[in-house]
């Protein structure tokens, strides 16, 4: 048998975790506009964000919204 080297699951907690002490007590809104803003700061992650989701025109067909229909959840359908 194989010894584990790294624990997937174990570390998506931990980041899990780290997420929501930084973003506790935040609203929904202020929460969403602080994870963009740590989004559009990381040198890995913000040319990405950028270029896909803010590239003019796209920006609004390329991040969905979301529709909360009960326990359901699904992306409304962009017109």
């Amino acid at each position: 048998m194989k010894t584990k080297t790294f624990d997937c699951v174990k570390m998506k907690e931990e980041c899990q975790q780290a997420c929501e002490k930084r973003y506790a007590g935040l609203s929904f809104e202020e929460r969403e506009k602080r994870m963009e803003a740590d989004i559009l700061a990381s040198p890995i992650l913000g040319d990405f964000y950028r270029r896909v989701f803010l590239a003019g025109d796209v920006q609004d067909k390329a991040k969905p919204q979301v529709a909360e229909t009960g326990a359901e959840y699904r992306a409304k359908e962009q017109p």
